[in-house]
């Protein structure tokens, strides 16, 4: 993909002495976001954590802006350029404002910098009332929020969600979902979101990735994977509905 931020090319993890992620090709855009979905057990989470640098690949290169990692930039340079946010929110002790404010903190920026940025991050997530409750008193919607806030407050080069909304009540999720949304559009960094929600891909997603078996099957837009998917088993994992669509034409098996 030209211009792309970040780039993967012809990636594979091996994990527990076998291949759980076939080669693989990604790139996604400043701006863009990428949504990787799929049935449990297809990958999904591997190939994100595989992305983040967070796991050893079996073969492969991740770029990002052009450098590819290892090569021109070391793991440290690449994981201060990018954040994550996972299903659980893995909030450390203390108030609301400092977990938003820790990783600040730890990347240098200067105490009279960091209200600045602070602030804003928690008035985006409507969390800016609980900036000194303790984290161990929040809701789990509030503490997602949290972690969405101290995630995107580093003004990240790519963002990295794994199922953030897995663990939240649907009113809640949402809400949050919405929220979300509306953060991103605002945004040029890449997104990469795993999820088991079309309808929470349809609101976050320029494109989606349909993964099965740690094989990318299809690649398009939400309603485009959803109204023409290319195979059956496409077609299965998107919704029943749609494998007798899926197995005559123009559809190809």
């Amino acid at each position: 993909m030209n211009n792309a931020l970040l780039q993967a090319s012809a990636i594979s993890v091996r994990r527990d002495k076998r291949i759980t992620l076939q080669p693989i090709d990604f790139a996604a855009r400043a701006g863009e976001t990428v949504g990787i979905y799929g049935p449990n057990g297809a990958g999904k989470s591997t190939l994100l954590l595989a992305l983040a640098g967070l796991l050893p690949l079996e073969s492969g290169t991740i770029a990002l802006a052009g450098q590819v990692l290892g090569r021109d930039l070391r793991p440290l340079a690449y994981h201060r350029r990018i954040a994550a946010v996972f299903q659980q929110p893995l909030l450390l002790r203390g108030t609301v404002a400092h977990n938003v404010e820790l990783g600040l903190t730890l990347r240098g920026i200067g105490r009279d910098e960091r209200p600045a940025r602070v602030v804003p991050a928690l008035q985006q997530f409507s969390i800016a009332h609980l900036a000194d409750r303790s984290v161990g008193t929040l809701s789990g919607g509030e503490a997602q929020r949290t972690s969405l806030a101290r995630a995107l407050v580093l003004n990240p080069d790519v963002l990295f969600l794994d199922e953030p909304f897995a663990a939240l009540d649907q009113p809640t999720r949402r809400r949050l979902v919405q929220e979300l949304a509306g953060v991103l559009r605002t945004k040029q960094m890449a997104t990469v979101v795993v999820t088991h929600d079309l309808m929470e891909a349809s609101i976050l997603c320029d494109r989606c990735i349909i993964l099965d078996s740690g094989v990318v099957l299809q690649e398009g837009s939400p309603l485009e994977v959803v109204r023409r998917p290319q195979t059956a088993r496409v077609a299965e994992i998107v919704g029943s509905e749609y494998i007798a669509n899926a197995s005559e034409p123009p559809y190809p098996l």
